[in-house]
């Protein structure tokens, strides 16, 4: 019974290829399929890497248009067929990125260094180690657990307030770390 109740609409329906004769709805169809031909310009560009120039003159007579990278550009490149231009300026940002990119990483480490905050073990590969070595960085780390139950043992013994906040009997698991929930969202130790 319901079925029969539901207002049928039109749907969408098919239109005749032809030029719209009634001024207002010329305007709103203009409107619509402008956007959704912009947005398959830019669907075209994003998936296939294309360079896309899309300019279109409304019925009204203002220009519209859609580029990727830009329309000046891809005009540009068009008139002057100047593809081998762009790939050496492709090229030559590439370079200037990569060298950039190794300044900065010798800044940082001169700057860890000069700092003296350079762990021993933020630049160990164990896949590069041998057993001797393997076996050396073992202790290494042994020794730091011991230091570290240690160091809670002395924390738990003394009944000073740190930082405002007062640990109650902290113990570490075996790994020498605090349990999860001594730690809160910023990584900060409760």
């Amino acid at each position: 019974m319901e079925n029969n109740e539901k207002k049928r609409s039109r749907g969408r329906q098919k239109i005749a290829i032809e030029k719209i004769a009634n001024k207002n709805s010329l305007q709103v169809t203009f409107s619509k399929r402008r956007t959704g031909l912009f947005k398959k310009a830019s669907q075209l560009s994003a998936l296939c890497g294309a360079q896309v120039a899309v300019i279109v003159e409304s019925p009204a007579g203002k220009i519209f248009s859609f580029g990727n990278p830009s329309v000046d550009s891809v005009i540009h490149r068009y008139e002057t067929g100047d593809v081998c231009r762009q790939q050496d300026v492709f090229n030559d940002s590439w370079k200037k990125y990569l060298d950039s990119k190794g300044d900065l990483e010798e800044a940082q480490k001169k700057e860890k260094e000069s700092m003296g905050k350079s762990n021993w073990w933020e630049d160990l590969c164990v896949e590069n180690l041998g057993l001797q070595e393997l076996e050396e960085c073992m202790a290494a780390m042994q020794l730091l657990k011991k230091n570290l139950l240690k160091r809670s043992d002395d924390v738990n013994s003394s009944d000073d307030d740190h930082d405002g906040v007062l640990i109650p009997n902290m113990t570490f698991n075996q790994f020498g770390a605090l349990p999860l929930q001594y730690y809160d969202v910023g990584g900060r130790s409760n």
